[in-house]
């Protein structure tokens, strides 16, 4: 009986040191390798890259470009999301991998001259715009109810799903408007 009891007593004192030694070890390693390596990582969605990059550098943190994205409302250079997230204790020396905005997608505006107004809708769906106003004019070149031009002018770049105006003709200027003269000299002047 006492052997037992001796050897319960060893594998108990064994214990309690091996608990004390992985715990004193734990807590020693702390002080030596240190909370003074440790930082709080800045919050640098929404920054431009750039600056984003040199506030981290501050903080003895790196910033990396993992993938640059379309977006529409992050115009570009602007970060849009970082691994790790802000305000976690992170490493001195810790790369921060950010997804930065190449801005919204931009498309050209596709030729609508003499088309109708159906016609140039579908066009625009198709390149990823939406009609904007319809202006209405008097032309002597292009038929009633087909598009003079746009606004932008065709071929312009510009951002997808922005709206493009649309100049309507309203056919020739009828003669017998008594503004006829005034009209007729104003699309003169403007070079419809």
């Amino acid at each position: 009986m006492k052997k037992i009891k001796s050897f319960l007593i060893a594998v108990l004192i064994l214990i309690l040191v091996f608990i004390i030694g992985f715990f004193g070890i734990n807590v020693a390693m702390k002080i030596i390798v240190g909370h003074g390596n440790e930082v709080r990582v800045p919050d640098i969605v929404g920054m431009n890259y750039d600056v984003a990059r040199k506030q981290c550098k501050d903080f003895k943190l790196y910033v990396q470009e993992e993938e640059l994205l379309h977006n529409d409302e992050i115009e570009k250079g602007r970060i849009i999301s970082q691994d790790p997230h802000p305000n976690i204790l992170t490493k001195k020396y810790r790369t921060i991998s950010v997804i930065v905005s190449k801005g919204p997608e931009m498309v050209r505006i596709p030729f609508l001259d003499n088309l109708s107004i159906r016609e140039a809708k579908l066009k625009l769906e198709n390149a990823g715009l939406f009609m904007g106003n319809k202006i209405y004019r008097y032309s002597d070149v292009v038929k009633k109810n087909k598009i003079v031009y746009s606004r932008p002018n065709a071929d312009d770049l510009i951002a997808r799903k922005s709206e493009v105006d649309v100049i309507i003709s309203l056919g020739e200027l009828p003669d017998a408007s008594d503004k006829y003269d005034k009209y007729k000299n104003l699309l003169e002047g403007a070079g419809d």
